[in-house]
């Protein structure tokens, strides 16, 4: 009988410890994880971005479309996004599918879906010979991050305006 007391203590406190080590492993596993927005940041992949001309080479009066493409690779989660060309002066823009914008720039906002792209493309009309670049701007941000903390990648393309006959 004395035998048995002297386990008695021993054997209840390994089986609580255990009990613990299991309380903890399964919150550790398969608990809620709060994650910050700057780790949210650092896990999340960068949006793909390209600014790409039809043409580098462009007659003055002749038109060309260029085209800003964004890609939400599929382990990311929903963005937001502003995407902007800009055309510098002895150009403008002359029509644009689905933007809003005045002379020298068209804009939109869009949602882009994990695995999605979405696109813009803009007519340019050169008015001036000589070499001119053209800009592309987008800003991004993760759904439930603050738009405030968007993110902004900076493209510019070179292009040659010439006097064509």
């Amino acid at each position: 009988m004395s035998a048995r007391r002297g386990l008695t203590v021993p054997v209840l406190l390994l089986g609580l410890a255990l009990l613990v080590l299991a309380a903890f492993s399964f919150f550790y596993f398969f608990g809620h994880h709060q994650m910050s927005v700057e780790e949210k940041a650092k896990a999340y992949k960068a949006l793909e971005v390209q600014l790409r001309p039809i043409k580098t080479k462009v007659c003055v009066n002749e038109s060309a479309i260029y085209e800003l493409t964004a890609v939400n690779p599929v382990f990311n989660p929903r963005v937001y996004a502003q995407i902007t060309i800009m055309v510098p002066p002895g150009m403008v823009v002359y029509a644009g599918q689905g933007v809003k914008g005045g002379s020298g720039l068209a804009t939109t906002s869009v949602v882009i879906e994990p695995g999605e792209a979405k696109t813009i493309r803009v007519r340019i009309v050169a008015l001036e010979p000589g070499q001119r670049i053209v800009s592309g701007t987008l800003y991004y941000w993760f759904e439930g991050e603050d738009k405030k903390d968007a993110r902004a990648i900076n493209l510019d393309f070179p292009v040659s305006v010439l006097r064509c006959k």
